[in-house]
């Protein structure tokens, strides 16, 4: 399958390296954990090796304008992986009160609010994650 990686999808190819990034993983410790931990890993590091950057500090410190930069990009990652859903609602009997209550309505459409939001603020830390002073660049490739 070839695919188009520009720098979006090289932000969240990073933001889904990071340890805290849950999504995908399964609650039980198994092996489907171990090997998208390992998938993404190298996701990371394919797109690196294509961008010709690599995102440590180490890496970065070289590069003129590469401190600044690299904080803005690691604190929009770290404040997009600390927005967290708000699982109230994860539950079937919650769900089957509120009805009974006549609340389900209400409810249901202040946390579908709630959800745009935390979705809106997710697309802005990786809208920040992807900005660039140089040229863009888009890559085609196999992963």
């Amino acid at each position: 399958m070839t695919k188009r990686y520009d720098r979006r999808a090289f932000a969240l190819a990073y933001l889904a390296a990071q340890p805290e990034y849950s999504h995908g993983f399964s609650d039980d410790v198994c092996e489907h954990n171990d090997a998208l931990k390992a998938y993404r890993e190298r996701l990371l590091k394919g797109l690196e090796s294509l961008f010709g950057l690599e995102l440590t500090w180490d890496a970065i410190a070289d590069r003129t304008d590469g401190s600044a930069l690299f904080m803005l990009f690691t604190s929009a990652a770290r404040k997009h992986l600390e927005v967290k859903a708000s699982g109230l609602l994860e539950g079937g009997l919650l769900v089957k009160v509120l009805e009974r209550a006549g609340q389900d309505g209400p409810v249901l459409a202040s946390m579908s609010r709630s959800n745009e939001l935390r979705d809106r603020l997710w697309e802005s830390y990786v809208d920040t994650m992807e900005l660039d002073d140089t040229e863009p660049r888009e890559w085609e490739g196999r992963f």
